[in-house]
């Protein structure tokens, strides 16, 4: 049987215990998934959770570090970095196909994985539920200064029709690229992943900040990308000869 990435038989490599089988992969779909349940779960029961976490960030009835420079430039950063970040996966596959053998340090599957996490999560997944769902911005709230009502999580609204709240695509954004560390040889995994991964997270709850999402879009906008990946990861598994995180 072929290896995953982070799995556990390289565990001791790489510093993380993700699926090293079949079976183990399809354990980490099932735990994914019930994140997803569970998460949903206590922010439809509890749906002011979501208004707690928004005011917290807010003075009378503005988002006071919606200007802030420096979260500013945060998001701008991780905006402008995706196009190229997807243009240099492409431009890595063809060169593998271009020089097959040359590039010792990637695999054709590796930026192959990349580009598919971020076209099912942030293209796929995102712009799906938000069409669907059509949950209104924190900031759009009358409570907030704006002139709409609040919905919970997972409710069907025709609030919003386009550049809706549910889930956040930036959060969906930032899960996919912790698929960059496929690139990252194992023996530095850990030491990448735990530079990314704060990162990726300042990324994703800075929209919460600026009010632009609240706290349910991020994190199941986070987990619902995991859980994409995961299947991506299962698949290229079952279906290429090559071993994807080799």
């Amino acid at each position: 049987m072929r290896k995953f990435a982070f799995g556990y038989r390289n565990s001791a490599a790489s510093g993380v215990g993700l699926p090293a089988t079949a079976s183990e992969a399809n354990r980490a779909l099932a735990v994914i998934g019930v994140a997803i349940v569970w998460v949903s779960f206590v922010f439809v029961v509890f749906p002011n959770l979501d208004l707690m976490v928004s005011r917290w960030f807010v003075s009378g009835k503005a988002f006071v570090l919606s200007e802030n420079p420096f979260l500013m430039e945060v998001r701008d950063i991780s905006r402008l970095a995706q196009p190229w970040l997807i243009g240099a996966m492409i431009v890595l596959i063809a060169l593998q196909r271009l020089l097959p053998g040359r590039l010792w340090f990637s695999s054709p599957h590796k930026p192959l994985f990349v580009l598919l996490s971020f076209a099912a999560g942030p293209l796929l997944i995102v712009h799906t539920l938000k069409v669907l769902i059509g949950r209104v911005r924190p900031s759009e709230l009358a409570e907030f200064g704006g002139t709409m009502d609040f919905t919970p999580v997972w409710q069907f609204s025709a609030a919003c029709s386009r550049d809706c709240s549910f889930p956040s695509g930036e959060a969906s954004a930032a899960a996919a690229s912790l698929s960059l560390l496929v690139l990252v040889p194992a023996r530095f995994r850990r030491a990448a992943a735990i530079l990314l991964v704060p990162c990726l997270l300042l990324v994703a709850l800075n929209r919460v900040v600026f009010g632009a999402h609240f706290l349910s879009d991020v994190m199941l906008g986070w987990l619902l990308t995991m859980f994409a990946m995961a299947w991506i990861w299962r698949w290229m598994e079952a279906y290429t000869d090559a071993e994807l995180w080799s």
